[in-house]
């Protein structure tokens, strides 16, 4: 009994190592945009920011948004035809989850964290649940640019500056979250575990010379 008691005990233990394990995870969000990159202009080409951070980084908002999340990263943006870059500014991602006062429906949000400018943003009713710390979709919603109604914003990128143009509409977008879990670490503390279990039960096992003796 007391073995099956100690095999439990190591499954629990090893199970709660996974849940509590930070890992890297990846953001992307794409919709149909209209600006320029470096110079270069686009019109309604599929624009895709992708944020890189690590689920332990994942904070309540700063006041008085603390009833959302949110998790830093390092971004590059993809303009379909044009081109790769990188943000060169700090980039973070939120989620509203319940707050409506913010954007009137819950949503997520990749913004330039430096300059507090939204970058693009996708609604979808999935988001009021969704802590930013998992793997998720793809989610498909409302989004687009997350500034531009009245003033062109500008985001620096190792390319050169990315713009929005001035008023354009939400339409589709698409939201992915990818969590991806660090196995060497998982693994070594599995094998840790397991090789204390072991020695566990091989002290409660019986040597053989004596259940001989007893005979």
């Amino acid at each position: 009994m007391s073995r099956v008691v100690v095999a439990i005990a190591a499954l629990v233990l090893l199970g709660s190592v996974t849940q509590i394990k930070a890992s890297p995870i990846t953001y992307t969000l794409s919709s149909a945009v209209s600006g320029t990159l470096g110079g270069t202009s686009f019109t309604d080409a599929l624009v895709t920011v992708t944020v890189t951070g690590d689920t332990a980084n994942v904070t309540p908002g700063s006041a008085p948004y603390t009833d959302v999340v949110v998790n830093s990263g390092n971004a590059t943006v993809d303009v379909s035809g044009v081109g790769t870059a990188t943000f060169t500014d700090a980039v973070e991602i939120g989620d509203t989850l319940t707050d409506t006062a913010i954007l009137g429906v819950p949503a997520v949000l990749i913004l330039d964290s430096t300059t507090g400018t939204g970058i693009l943003l996708e609604t979808a009713s999935i988001f009021t649940t969704y802590d930013l710390r998992s793997s998720l979709g793809p989610i498909s919603g409302t989004g687009g640019v997350a500034s531009g109604s009245h003033v062109t914003p500008v985001f620096a990128t190792t390319a050169g500056s990315l713009t929005w143009d001035v008023g354009q509409s939400l339409g589709a977008a698409t939201f992915t979250a990818i969590a991806t879990p660090e196995p060497g670490t998982l693994q070594f503390l599995g094998a840790g575990l397991v090789a204390l279990v072991w020695r566990r039960l091989s002290r409660q096992q019986t040597p053989i010379s004596v259940l001989r003796r007893q005979r």
